[in-house]
C-alpha cells in the first residue's frame, strides 16, 4: 500500500501515526503519571495515592509500559540498519499487543476484585485499552509501519 510522501522518515520508513503514538503512549501511562508524580513534590506521593492505591499496581503498570517505552525508543534507531533492532522492531506489533492483552486482563481483573463496583475511570480506562487494543490488530497502516524495514546498503 502507498502513502503519502510525508508519510516516510528521511531514510525511506513508514512513520509511526498519530494514532500509534497516542497506543504507545497510553500503554506507558503509568510511566508518564510517576514522572509527573516526581516533578510534582508536594503533591506527588498524594497524586500516586488516588490513582494507585494499591502501591503494586503502580509497579506492574510500569512493567506493563517498558515495551511501548522500548517501541518508542526504537522508532528512531531503525535507519541503523542492525539486524537486532529490526528484527525487534518487526516483532513490536505483537510485543504491543501482548502488553495490551495482558493490561486488559488486568483490568477486568481487578474489576472482579472489587466485586463489579462501577467506576468511571476504570471504564473509561477499560473502554480505551480494548479500543487501541482492536486498533493495533486492524489497522494495515500499523502492520505496515512495524513490517517496514530499512534498505540494506
Amino acid at each position: 500500500m502507498l502513502y503519502p510522501i510525508d508519510a516516510y522518515d528521511k531514510h525511506g520508513l513508514l512513520k509511526p501515526s498519530a494514532m500509534l503514538w497516542l497506543t504507545l503512549i497510553f500503554n506507558a501511562k503509568a510511566w508518564i503519571i510517576f514522572v509527573m508524580a516526581g516533578a510534582s513534590r508536594e503533591q506527588g506521593a498524594q497524586v500516586l495515592e488516588i490513582l494507585y492505591p494499591v502501591r503494586n499496581n503502580l509497579y506492574f503498570a510500569m512493567v506493563m509500559g517498558l515495551p511501548a517505552l522500548f517501541l518508542m525508543w526504537l522508532t528512531g534507531q531503525r535507519h541503523k540498519n542492525k539486524k537486532l533492532i529490526n528484527a525487534l522492531w518487526r516483532r513490536g506489533k505483537s510485543i504491543l499487543l501482548a502488553a495490551y492483552m495482558t493490561d486488559c486482563a488486568l483490568q477486568v481483573y481487578q474489576l472482579t476484585l472489587l466485586h463489579g463496583a462501577f467506576s468511571w475511570s476504570r471504564a473509561i480506562t477499560l473502554l480505551i485499552t480494548v479500543w487501541l487494543g482492536l486498533y493495533l490488530i486492524r489497522s494495515t497502516r500499523v502492520r505496515n509501519t512495524f513490517a517496514d524495514q530499512p534498505l540494506e546498503r
